[in-house]
């Protein structure tokens, strides 16, 4: 029985706790399960000895240390990691500021076409420039005319370009959001102090940026670092660690998931470790500011204007290209790997693999969707409004994901899962899994973001009603949060679409979705297919975004 409310005494029913407290064990139990123990089993693999071979428990990382073919991919993995973090640094701030600062004509196509590469899958883009700058590319056969031998989009210089385009707009992304938070009197009180126009960018702006920037570096970085797409794709000989670990786990003479699952927990203690230094190095150069007003835009003129407007487009169109060779080459004719320079709608008419790929995505996606949106919500409000050890567990849990890279968790739900006793290799149910965990994190996110700035004035009042706390949650908190719901599940939907790298280590026959066909036909040399399903899948991995844009008014910060 509920105890009456007195006069003075506030009315909390008996199974407010419990309810909350049920959601909180339950959660946690929930990435216990579907992160914990498949990274604990992960670890057990690589240290798994073997009678047959005499292998011990350690000659996995000790041939990884001492063998040239293994410690090379992870030197070669740092190198275009970092030099695409470097490239992609040293021209997201520039275009970022220059946007967000001042009168740049068709801001709304710059943003749209910085979304679209954002949105798109990693790999895309590096199928894409061998149509462009390939051995028998466009740009490649254009300037063969002229005589002028173009540069060659293959090996570790390629490999560097595609993750620098790629990763740009997540540096774009976070810098813009840091710009906003400036506020316009430190400007101001340094013109007063007779600064000029580019000291104060470097000494009072971009210090305060910093922070924002890092964020978008160790994005582009992390997820350089565990790509194994485009090194497949254009690397030719030039091994990185996530390939290595893709071919040790899935060749065609059994694999090896002991090495595999050796050099994951190796790219796993990277990324992470990244992951702290960032957040480390943040927190040193963070200055705690508030912004009352922001920075206010500026005009620029003549000779300024057309030099800031047209580095702006130089880099997004570079940006964007990849993807609109893509959509024009899914309509030009072919004969074998080669493309015609004649228009066609055959391409769509022969993708007999194009309806059972799409069916899978859009299912798999909208079904994973629907999983990460329920328990988001619950997850969320428990993390804003309970103030417990549970939690901050699971905040700290919520947080895990985003340092995994897909390959590796791939793996580690494979050992868990895909054999005895459970058997879901190949499954529906083990690439849900997947989506689940991997994309769970943005609806919490999203959900947390707008609970932590409403009151609980409204639930409580319910609650004092005689309204049990997980009706008062679905009736009245779940309809004010709404918008950040939704939000929430449209950026998951989108990235579950494009999500390539945990979902080529899982599936089966019947489970391919549009990415894994993508590949398999690039690896083919089939690009012509290639084109026709990318153009299905970049207009999948676009839709949500711009019904987020459109429905709920959103713009390209809530990226991030």
């Amino acid at each position: 029985m509920q105890e009456p409310a007195g006069p003075g005494r506030e009315f909390r029913p008996r199974f407010q706790a419990n309810f909350w407290v049920l959601v909180t064990i339950g959660a946690v139990l929930l990435f216990i399960a579907l992160l914990i123990y498949p990274l604990a089993r992960l670890f057990i693999s690589s240290m798994m000895s073997s009678s047959s071979t005499g292998a011990t428990a350690l000659d996995a990382y000790v041939d990884f240390f001492t063998k040239r073919y293994y410690y090379e991919t992870l030197i070669n993995s740092i190198v275009v990691g970092t030099l695409a973090t470097i490239g992609a640094t040293i021209t997201g701030v520039p275009v970022a500021y220059l946007v967000t600062r001042f009168n740049i004509p068709g801001k709304l196509l710059i943003r749209a076409l910085i979304v679209l590469t954002f949105v798109s899958p990693p790999f895309i883009g590096a199928y894409a420039w061998i149509l462009l700058l390939g051995r028998n590319g466009v740009i490649t056969n254009f300037l063969g005319t002229l005589g002028i031998n173009s540069p060659t989009i293959y090996g570790w210089g390629g490999i560097a370009l595609v993750f620098t385009l790629q990763g740009f707009p997540f540096v774009f992304l976070m810098a813009s959001a840091g710009l906003k938070s400036v506020d316009q009197s430190l400007e101001d009180a340094a013109q007063n102090l007779g600064r000029r126009p580019l000291q104060i960018l470097w000494t009072v702006i971009l210090p305060l940026i910093v922070p924002s920037i890092s964020t978008g570096a160790l994005l582009v970085f992390v997820t350089s670092f565990a790509d194994f797409g485009t090194p497949m794709i254009i690397g030719e000989g030039y091994r990185v660690m996530a390939s290595v670990i893709y071919t040790e786990f899935v060749n065609e003479h059994g694999g090896n998931p002991r090495v595999a699952s050796s050099l994951s927990l190796i790219l796993l203690v990277v990324t992470v470790g990244a992951l702290f230094l960032q957040r480390w190095y943040a927190r040193k150069r963070s200055f705690g500011q508030e912004t009352v007003k922001p920075l206010m835009s500026r005009r620029l003129e003549g000779g300024k204007l057309a030099g800031a407007t047209g580095f702006v487009y130089l880099v997004v169109l570079a940006a964007g290209l990849p993807l609109v060779a893509i959509v024009v080459s899914s309509f030009l004719k072919s004969r074998g790997p080669l493309l015609t320079g004649e228009f066609t709608l055959q391409g769509y008419a022969n993708a007999i693999r194009l309806p059972t790929a799409l069916f899978n995505t859009l299912f798999f996606s909208t079904i994973a969707t629907v999983l990460c949106v329920l328990a988001g919500c619950l997850i969320g409000y428990v993390v804003v409004r309970r103030r417990d050890r549970l939690a901050n567990l699971l905040d700290a849990f919520s947080m895990v994901p985003f340092a995994v890279a897909g390959v590796v968790i791939g793996i580690a739900v494979s050992i868990s899962y895909g054999g005895a006793p459970f058997y879901l290799g190949g499954t529906v149910f083990i690439l849900l899994m997947v989506y689940f965990i991997r994309r769970l994190p943005y609806s919490i996110r999203s959900v947390s973001g707008m609970l932590s700035q409403i009151g609980t004035d409204t639930e409580e009042a319910s609650i004092n009603l005689g309204v049990p706390p997980g009706r008062t949650f679905w009736r009245i908190t779940v309809p004010i949060i709404s918008p950040a719901i939704l939000s929430g599940a449209l950026l998951t939907w989108a990235t579950v679409a494009k999500e390539f790298n945990s979902t080529v280590i899982l599936y089966g026959g019947s489970t391919r979705t549009l990415p894994v066909e993508v590949f398999g036909y690039v690896l083919q040399g089939n690009f012509a297919s290639a084109s026709v399903i990318g153009t299905v899948l970049i207009a999948v991995s676009l839709v949500p975004i711009v019904l987020l844009f459109k429905l709920l008014g959103k713009d390209e910060d809530f990226l991030i």
